[in-house]
């Protein structure tokens, strides 16, 4: 990937919040977004995920930080954000309206935003859709008289009607069947070369990551603690957390040794990371010192454009 020189979208020191007295869901979490360029998010449940997609997307307000388009603020409410940006969930039949036909719910965008007349806007919903792998038979189908992939199909139709610039994607295939992930990702690798579009993609899976992305990001209770191109993630990760996440993939590999490199502290994985003073990661890392539970530890550059959040990163076995 070529160095490039301004992101399209960024997240700036951003933290969320639900409610008064609670601790951060979210907190100091930045993430740029380049043309042509998927970003992974990866972390188990609970780490801040889709919290900061809800936050990128206006659907969570955010306590601290700010979103840009272009290098400028921009809010939530404005019509430039909400056309430039749009989102892929993870329950494609949830987010459709029931009692509409999928062709209507991707025209919809269309409407909502003034362009064309009701014949030109089912034509061009009619062509986004076959362009994903819907035909018209399929279309005037409500999303609950279809497959889940077939679904999901629509809902990608319905988020790049609008010709966007940046696709925030969460969990976008961890409902759908093994052999319909592989089609809704090469599709969404497709229409990034076509369309140069910038993805956040949201997933649990390190193998879709390492696969289908650029970049990733590893978050945990709520702060990216590591973050580099995706062969260096998934080949040599510096955070202990990131090493205990790769270790918990299964392998097909036989000859691959099975003992974790990483044996995290048992008994107290129950403690809410975000409650820590320092590292949230302290009360499993068996590499803890009193400098880890006395400050976060920043991101810090260990080699060009990889990031670790750590006073004491793992060093990958030399092979």
């Amino acid at each position: 990937m070529t160095e490039q020189k301004q992101p399209i979208f960024t997240l700036e020191n951003g933290s969320v919040r639900y409610g008064s007295g609670q601790p951060e869901a979210v907190s100091g979490v930045s993430v740029r977004l380049y043309r042509g360029e998927i970003l992974g998010l990866v972390g188990e449940s609970g780490c801040g995920k889709s919290t900061t997609a809800r936050a990128m997307l206006g659907l969570v307000p955010l306590s601290g930080g700010r979103l840009t388009l272009h290098g400028t603020p921009v809010s939530v409410h404005e019509r430039r954000l909400r056309a430039s940006v749009q989102a892929i969930f993870q329950n494609p039949a949830a987010s459709f309206n029931p009692k509409r036909s999928l062709l209507d719910s991707v025209a919809e965008p269309l409407r909502v935003h003034g362009q064309g007349t009701s014949k030109e806007r089912r034509a061009r919903a009619l062509a986004e859709l076959d362009r994903v792998g819907v035909t018209e038979q399929m279309a005037v189908r409500r999303p609950n008289e279809v497959s889940g992939g077939q679904c999901q199909r629509a809902a990608i139709a319905r988020a790049t009607i609008l010709r966007p610039e940046v696709l925030v994607c969460d969990e976008p295939v961890s409902a759908l069947d093994v052999s319909i992930q592989a089609q809704i990702l090469e599709l969404l690798a497709e229409l990034r070369t076509e369309q140069g579009l910038a993805m956040l993609f949201i997933s649990h899976d390190l193998g879709v990551v390492a696969s289908l992305c650029d970049r990733t990001a590893v978050m945990y209770a709520g702060r990216v603690v590591e973050q580099g191109a995706a062969p260096d993630i998934a080949n040599r990760p510096r955070h202990p957390y990131s090493v205990a996440l790769q270790d918990a993939v299964p392998s097909l590999d036989l000859t691959a040794d099975p003992a974790p490199r990483i044996r995290t502290r048992t008994g107290t994985d129950d403690v809410d990371g975000r409650l820590l003073p320092g590292c949230r990661f302290a009360e499993l890392c068996p590499s803890v010192t009193s400098a880890c539970t006395a400050a976060p530890p920043a991101l810090d550059e260990l080699s060009p454009r990889h990031e670790v959040a750590c006073y004491h990163p793992f060093e990958p076995a030399v092979r």
